[in-house]
């Protein structure tokens, strides 16, 4: 798409925004309601002029046209997610449009997504009001469900009315396997609120219970859940009321319920215990009770947890503690008695293990003789899998510390060997969410005498394992071994999906290194990546004002203006940039082309220090000056305005 054409669509969107916003604003006849749709009229016969028709697709966050996507500014965001949110795919605009067919759908695309689907959706609308020069593809019903939040939320009351009334059995399936994601979105209280909605929810269950009961047991746990977890909420509620819609649960999944929001909920309490006992009645508490001890003792609960002993102990010592029934008083005591016996028997193991890690450790430190030395780092290694398992990061952090000392060792294949592991450890803890923290307390060891440049970028380059943190380790580690990062670099220059990655993470590691890494990779990309490279130099405190010279004087439009917005941070920067846009020869309007698209691009940035610049370009004389005159005019009236 040329950068024509894309200004024009800019145009053209804008106008629509502002048409649909007159529209939750003024009836269809308002002359203001009017004027913007025949302004949006105006920008499509501009547009149709260069692509014919026009077809544009909505995703939930951005617009595809042309084969390309349009999600960066707000303004393509709103406008993708009103209509993807009324159930439009594509909308196609012919030739010949008028501004009667445009203000009547414009109109209804302000409609709400209830009243869109209950009148058939938007291409029955399009056929009942005639609109014969503008054409809808409609989202499938499986699209819809991906959606995220608060379009969930909007939507899905909707489909759910819908599925149940056509009874179609493939869309009741459909929502049945996003009812996890759903529940999760939807206030429990507004559904408790709408009798409608529990009437189809109901319905919802009684068909499942006809097509797929597995699936009818999940989707009711799932609400139950949802309902324990908002009991706060609820406690005004007549929650027994409610308690037909879990008729057909099983006690397994009651239970299982239970022992979820148990363990995962940290605002469990007493109140929360009320709500469940409610909806789960009362004929069945034996079987519930029993189910949960016996799940508890499977997913050996007893032996090491104890947040939920706590939990436990905080539900039947809590003032209210009285709501709970003797049937599931008895179970939860015996649960905590079972703890006991369970926490001493596993203290004493764990102690004796760590003990006995520890004495190792010692005798490590301590050691002098080679021979004896390798016997300790066996018996170490014997160990690995409960250091790993407990997560003893302590540990690991002192054996590293003694083994640095432990020259006469550096050789030896099992230390480097367990070495490795720990570092390897490490990046995996900081990769998968460990604290920085955790990380930085083990940097002093890492060093790189002690761990190997290959063994850090095997890791990164081929097990794709880094983050902001490990990077900024490595650089601090390796300073002299840029050239070997680069190397690998270039080795992934066909991954554009990892070069984007690890930008991503360079761009959080304010560093000489990472800036020249970034530039490297921005010399052998093309395209996309190249732009990339740009936004992410944007977030370095330093910047190579020559590099950037260089691109904006021979980059494209995008790498221009990339380029550009970093060189404005400093006065004397964007003195010499403004100089090298402007400053371009073109004898009989041979380059203005480039001048044109560098006035768009001073306009995009707002960098009104280049008014006197656009000043001289809009009094240049010769026809072939038209339209660069027009371009610059245009700026300067709208940044004088």
């Amino acid at each position: 798409m040329t950068m024509y054409k894309e200004e024009a669509l800019r145009d053209f969107l804008r106008a629509l925004k502002l048409s649909i916003k007159n529209a939750s604003i003024y009836p269809e006849n308002h002359p203001t309601f009017i004027k913007s749709v025949t302004d949006v009229r105006n920008k499509i016969d501009s547009l149709l002029k260069v692509s014919s028709p026009l077809k544009i697709g909505f995703s939930p966050h951005s617009l595809f046209v042309e084969g390309k996507f349009f999600e960066k500014e707000i303004l393509y965001k709103e406008i993708a997610r009103d209509f993807h949110l009324r159930k439009i795919k594509t909308i196609e605009i012919r030739e010949g449009i008028t501004v009667e067919e445009l203000n009547t759908f414009l109109a209804k695309v302000y409609l709400s997504p209830k009243d869109i689907l209950e009148t058939g959706g938007f291409r029955h609308i399009l056929d009942e009001e005639k609109i014969s020069h503008l054409a809808v593809e409609e989202l499938d019903y499986s699209e819809l469900l991906k959606g995220e939040g608060e379009e969930l939320k909007d939507i899905w009351p909707y489909l759910l009315q819908e599925a149940v009334e056509q009874k179609d059995a493939q869309k009741i399936t459909e929502l049945a396997d996003n009812f996890e994601r759903t529940v999760g979105h939807i206030k429990i209280e507004d559904i408790f609120e709408n009798v409608e909605m529990l009437e189809n929810i109901d319905r919802f269950f009684a068909a499942l219970k006809d097509i797929e009961k597995k699936k009818l047991r999940k989707c009711s746990k799932e609400l139950l859940k949802a309902i324990i977890k908002n009991a706060e909420v609820l406690k005004e509620t007549r929650v027994e009321d409610r308690e037909k819609l879990f008729k057909d649960l099983h006690a397994d999944d009651v239970a299982s319920a239970l022992l979820e929001e148990i363990l995962t909920d940290d605002n469990f309490n007493t109140l929360s215990f009320q709500v469940f006992s409610k909806l789960a009645g009362k004929g069945e508490e034996k079987k519930i009770a029993d189910s949960f001890s016996k799940q508890f003792h499977e997913q050996s609960l007893i032996s090491h947890t104890p947040k939920v002993r706590n939990k436990i102990k905080d539900l039947l010592t809590a003032p209210t503690s009285d709501v709970i029934s003797e049937v599931y008083r008895q179970t939860l005591s015996s649960l905590l008695n079972d703890f006991s016996f369970s926490e001493e028997l596993t203290l004493d193991q764990n102690h004796l293990r760590k003990q006995y890690r520890y004495i190792l450790l010692n005798m490590l430190d301590y050691e002098k003789r080679k021979k004896r030395l390798i016997t300790i780092l066996e018996n170490i290694k014997a160990e690995w899998e409960n250091i790993v398992r407990e997560g003893d990061f302590g540990y690991l952090k002192y054996l590293l510390e003694v083994l640095n000392r432990k020259n006469e060792l550096t050789g030896e294949s099992l230390s480097s060997e367990i070495s490795q592991n720990i570092l390897n450890l490490v990046i995996d803890k900081a990769v998968s969410g460990g604290s920085p923290e955790d990380f930085v307390d083990f940097k002093r060891f890492l060093s790189k005498s002690f761990i190997s440049v290959k063994a850090y970028l095997d890791k990164i380059f081929r097990e794709n394992m880094f983050n902001a943190q490990v990077l900024k380790t490595f650089f601090l580690l390796y300073t002299d071994s840029l050239h070997l990062f680069q190397k690998h670099l270039l080795e992934k220059s066909s991954d554009s999906e990892f070069l984007h990655k690890i930008m991503e993470s360079l761009e959080n590691v304010d560093s000489s290194l990472s800036l020249e890494s970034v530039k490297f990779i921005f010399s052998f990309s093309t395209g996309p990546t190249k732009l990339r490279a740009l936004k992410a130099m944007q977030h370095f405190s330093t910047y190579d004002e020559g590099f950037l010279l260089k691109i904006l004087e021979k980059g494209d439009y995008g790498l221009r203006k990339e380029a550009l917005t970093i060189l404005m941070r400093e006065k004397s920067s964007k003195e010499k940039a403004i100089e090298m846009l402007f400053s371009v020869s073109s004898p009989r309007g041979i380059k203005n082309r480039i001048l044109i698209e560098n006035v768009r691009i001073t306009q995009e940035l707002e960098l009104k220090e280049a008014k006197d610049s656009l000043t001289v370009l809009s009094q240049r004389k010769f026809f072939w000056n038209k339209n660069l005159r027009k371009e610059a005019l245009k700026v300067l009236d709208k940044w004088n305005a």
